[in-house]
């Protein structure tokens, strides 16, 4: 009994549990610009409000705002319809990735798998300094 009772302890202990948006993975932007190049398949999400995004966001990202404020049960309803097996990447528009982050970690507790989850290191600050380029709403 007490083996099997350590065995348990030690799977648990040894699964991956982030505790903070600083405990998720990050892929640089030329990275992100590979995969979007290759046309890979991946979901990226721009975390920031309708307005900011309508100004300039990356190819091929879709808009799902992240406000701590607001209700969680209508954002959850959106991560729900997202495949959760799939690479998610999240930006936002710092380059402390903070709103990003917290977006990922509730798509973690939502079950998402820790490895399919990327936030965009220096957000789109860094993209637009390394040059990339936005599209618009109306590209």
């Amino acid at each position: 009994m007490k083996r099997i009772v350590l065995l348990i302890l030690m799977v648990i202990f040894s699964l991956p549990a982030p505790g903070k948006a600083a405990d998720m993975a990050r892929i640089k932007s030329h990275e992100l610009k590979q995969l979007i190049e290759n046309k890979s398949n991946f979901i990226l999400i721009d975390s920031r409000d309708s307005g900011k995004y309508s100004q300039g966001h990356i190819e091929g990202a879709v808009n799902i705002h992240f406000d701590p404020s607001g209700d969680p049960n209508v954002r959850q309803m959106t991560l729900m319809a997202l495949p959760i097996d799939n690479l998610i990447i999240i930006y936002d528009d710092s380059e402390g990735e903070k709103i990003a982050g917290e977006l990922a970690l509730e798509l973690y507790d939502m079950g998402c798998d820790m490895d399919s989850l990327k936030i965009l290191s220096g957000g789109i600050a860094q993209w637009e300094k390394q040059g990339y380029s936005l599209i618009t709403s109306g590209n």
